[in-house]
């Protein structure tokens, strides 16, 4: 059992690395220009303010244009820079073309692709517009991004592509076929700028985030019952990557998950073929608590 001394030890341990965080990011991104997709809402949302925080001047795209000011205001609210350009990542043309007007105002020195699309759906019960709109908004969207803001980061020799991807490229993950398999392709896009851009002052990071408490996963409903990151949390993986410029950022059980499956396939195999049920028949059980705990709260405040 935890002891009120340890928590406290906890606490301060985790203001410290907050301070530490946003000093370090002040330090990466004061002045700076970002362009960050997926901005209007959860993990986008929450690190376009820490990088308002930071004193960085930032370009916000999503779909949803008053989502995006309200998030522009909270980045000015903070101390930075925002402007707002909402576009649909599908819209192919419709990116190059915003990329180009920004790129063309102010240089961009950090591009973040945050912006995903998730559809959790058997491969037997996929459409073939599932796949298309994934692959339009997770791999060609985001791909044309890059190819728009490319050429004057080269011209300048410096500059910063995240890729925002998912561990379920390292582990595999049932149901969400078509969402891994487009994050894979941006993945393996990112990979091959990065060796192809070593040279140019270019660093490319990629970030294999685990599952984050998002609007994405809403939907799922069963996914309350499993552990995720905050949104808070996620953001600061983000900016960590900023300020260290890692080639890769991933959890060490998603790596080892990796390698054995690139190494001996089987017994992985063998664990989502005889374990993925079961794991699901405890998260809905887990779930099941959850509720039930969460209603005892909310009728005890209500007699209070």
């Amino acid at each position: 059992m935890t002891t009120e001394a340890e928590r406290r030890d906890g606490t301060r341990a985790r203001l410290a690395g907050s301070r530490r965080y946003r000093k370090r990011l002040r330090e990466a991104l004061h002045g700076k220009r970002i362009l960050l997709t997926g901005a209007s809402s959860g993990i986008g949302r929450a690190f376009a303010l820490h990088a308002g925080e930071a004193g960085a001047d930032v370009a916000l795209l999503a779909r949803r244009a008053e989502e995006l000011e309200a998030v522009a205001d909270g980045v000015r609210a903070a101390g930075g820079r925002a402007s707002v350009h909402p576009v649909d990542l599908a819209d192919l043309e419709a990116v190059s073309q915003e990329a180009s007007r920004i790129a063309w105002s102010d240089p961009v020195d950090v591009i973040v692709h945050n912006a995903g699309l998730s559809i959790r759906r058997p491969v037997v019960d996929t459409k073939r517009e599932d796949l298309e709109r994934l692959v339009a908004v997770d791999y060609l969207g985001a791909a044309a991004l890059t190819l728009a803001l490319l050429p004057p980061m080269r011209a300048r020799g410096r500059g910063h592509i995240v890729q925002v991807s998912t561990i379920g490229v390292l582990t595999g993950a049932p149901n969400f076929a078509g969402y891994v398999a487009a994050k894979a392709a941006s993945d393996h896009f990112a990979r091959t700028l990065r060796l192809e851009l070593g040279g140019e002052g270019i660093r490319v990071t990629q970030i294999a985030m685990p599952l984050v408490r998002t609007p994405m996963m809403a939907p799922s409903r069963i996914y309350r019952a499993f552990p995720a990151l905050t949104v808070e949390r996620a953001a600061e993986r983000i900016g960590w990557a900023i300020v260290r410029r890692p080639l890769r950022v991933a959890p060490r059980w998603a790596i080892a998950l990796e390698l054995l499956h690139a190494l001996h396939p089987a017994p992985l195999q063998w664990i989502f073929t005889h374990g993925h049920e079961p794991f699901h028949a405890w998260m809905k059980r887990r779930l099941s608590r959850l509720e039930r705990s969460a209603g005892s709260r909310r009728t005890r405040r209500a007699c209070d």
